[in-house]
């Protein structure tokens, strides 16, 4: 598998004691995108150059998931999304909206309905 997709770059972020990979490309608002399981970011390239078009979009590996580091810990929903909104504040945004399909739906919607300090998630 090539995980190379034109007009897209891959950065490995630092959130807390864990590094999360994410690809991010095009410009405009900011739209994180959220895997299922067992995917990982990969599962959006089809339509991450359409979103480009109109977001900057990124594309995440989960913890545990892809290039994303595995620690022995940490997957609850409430740690999934302080890993969300933790690298998308280390690429520089307070605000941004998320899409999440499966697994992702559900860390999408963890910190919208009982975190009100991680502002970045929109409902």
């Amino acid at each position: 598998m090539n995980s190379e997709l034109n007009g897209f770059r891959h950065k490995l972020l630092r959130v807390g004691d864990v590094k999360i990979h994410a690809v991010v490309g095009g410009d405009g608002p900011p739209l994180v995108l959220l895997h299922g399981w067992p995917q990982t970011w990969w599962e959006w390239r089809r339509i991450m150059p359409v979103l480009a078009e109109h977001y900057t979009v990124v594309a995440l590996d989960l913890r545990g998931a892809g290039h994303s580091d595995c620690p022995q810990s940490g997957y609850d929903k409430a740690s999934l999304a302080e890993d969300v909104h933790g690298a998308m504040v280390v690429l520089g945004f307070s605000r941004y909206a998320v899409c999440g399909h499966d697994i992702g739906a559900m860390v999408r919607a963890g910190p919208a309905n009982s975190d009100s300090s991680l502002s970045g998630f929109s409902a």
